[in-house]
């Protein structure tokens, strides 16, 4: 992992400033996997267009609305599940600053050209990571226990 030290003067003192530079190959993989992520999104939203069209145009309205909450439910179940997924991560990763005292990790490929920032910074960088995964749990339940309702509607 390349990084560099800059030293900066403000009002006499002399500070050390660690930057850790981006992986340019990172860069064009992540480039990449949103585009396509992107266009298969668009795909898959044009494919179930026409299909929920042509599935529902002799449906009954009652029935409709039926199958509408249960497809919600369902999508809503698998959003809340990959946002408890995406709260793990945050409180891994965490737990990790704080043992290292570093952020970004050591071991972590960045996008952009990151400053490190360690000690106390990286501790209250850790303490929003944690609020930021409490926070996720709480959102992934209340999505997951509503696409529950509507699925068992």
């Amino acid at each position: 992992m390349r990084t560099a030290r800059r030293y900066a003067s403000i009002k006499g003192i002399c500070m050390s400033t660690e930057i850790q530079h981006a992986d340019p190959q990172l860069r064009r993989r992540t480039l990449a996997v949103l585009g396509a992520t992107a266009l298969a999104a668009i795909a898959v939203m044009t494919w179930f267009h026409g299909w929920l069209h042509r599935s529902t145009a002799e449906m009954p309205r009652e029935v409709l609305v039926l199958e509408i909450h249960r497809m919600v439910g369902i999508s809503s179940t698998l959003l809340a599940l990959c946002v408890l997924a995406l709260a793990g991560y945050a409180a891994r990763i965490s737990r990790r600053v704080v043992e290292s005292q570093r952020w970004p990790l050591r071991d972590a490929r960045v996008v952009l050209d990151t400053r490190v920032r360690s000690g106390e910074e990286a501790l209250a960088l850790a303490s929003t990571l944690r609020l930021v995964a409490l926070v996720l749990i709480v959102i992934a339940f209340a999505v997951g226990f509503l696409g529950w309702r509507l699925v068992a509607a």
